[in-house]
């Protein structure tokens, strides 16, 4: 029997957790522009996601603009989730664009992530 949700943040995670709904996955679409001007929307969508899912994953439209900002909101994203014990993935295919900017910021160069996730952007298309 589900108990109904009630109205404040913590309230609702606990009323979750009773309905067994806290470790479920939340999809997050990248919508076609992940920029410095349009990012902050989709920022606070994987804030909310990581607070309330166990596994958050993100599915790319097929054409999608980024700049830098949307490698260090996947990057802080990771990190949130791992310190959580939750999983954060960016799910196949990455568009060409995500690639090019880890490339570009120099991501081969390292050659592992600390935080060694598996789904990575930076363990696809032969980064490491």
């Amino acid at each position: 029997m589900a108990i109904p949700k009630g109205n404040g943040k913590l309230l609702d995670k606990v009323q979750n957790a009773l309905n067994g709904e806290q470790q479920g996955e939340r999809v997050i679409s990248s919508g076609d522009r992940l920029t410095i001007a349009t990012i902050a929307d989709f920022a606070q969508q994987l804030r909310s996601g990581l607070a309330e899912a166990g596994i958050v994953a993100v599915e790319f439209s097929e054409i999608v603009e980024m700049d830098v900002t949307a490698l260090q909101v996947f990057c802080s994203a990771c990190r949130t989730a791992s310190a959580a014990g939750k999983k954060f993935i960016c799910r196949d295919p990455l568009p060409a664009t995500l690639l090019h900017l880890a490339a570009a910021a120099g991501s081969e160069r390292l050659d592992y992530c600390e935080i060694d996730n598996p789904s990575c952007f930076r363990k696809f298309g032969g980064l490491k």
